[in-house]
């Protein structure tokens, strides 16, 4: 997968809450148990109202969507560098994080934690 297409996958489109995500600082992209990309969203959009923000164009809102909330990273967009925090993620590997591997919904809220 490219940068944009793992991008693109990674923003959205969730099922989330709209005050949650006001909290979050950052967005992982997991392959096996590993951070492959780290994004730092700039604003959360609820689709039905931002159609023409989509991450992909061949989405289809429907009632169940249409609430559905994806994000923007104006540094990725721009093309600036990861910042500090983002390159320290990259590669590293979830396995010791206590997650609920069966939820049905693939976003996971985690607690900052000290990286001292």
């Amino acid at each position: 997968m490219d940068e944009k297409a793992l991008y693109d996958a990674v923003r959205g489109v969730w099922r989330a809450s709209k005050e949650r995500v006001k909290t979050i600082e950052y967005v992982f992209g997991v392959y096996n148990s590993l951070i492959l990309a780290v994004y730092k969203p700039s604003k959360w959009f609820v689709c039905k109202e931002a159609k023409e923000r989509f991450p992909r164009q061949d989405i289809v809102l429907t009632p169940k969507t249409e609430n559905r909330l994806f994000f923007v990273d104006e540094r990725y967009e721009q093309g600036l560098p990861p910042d500090d925090n983002e390159e320290f993620y990259i590669r590293k590997s979830i396995t010791k994080l206590k997650l609920n591997q069966s939820a049905q919904n693939p976003i996971t809220y985690l607690n900052p934690q000290s990286r001292g």
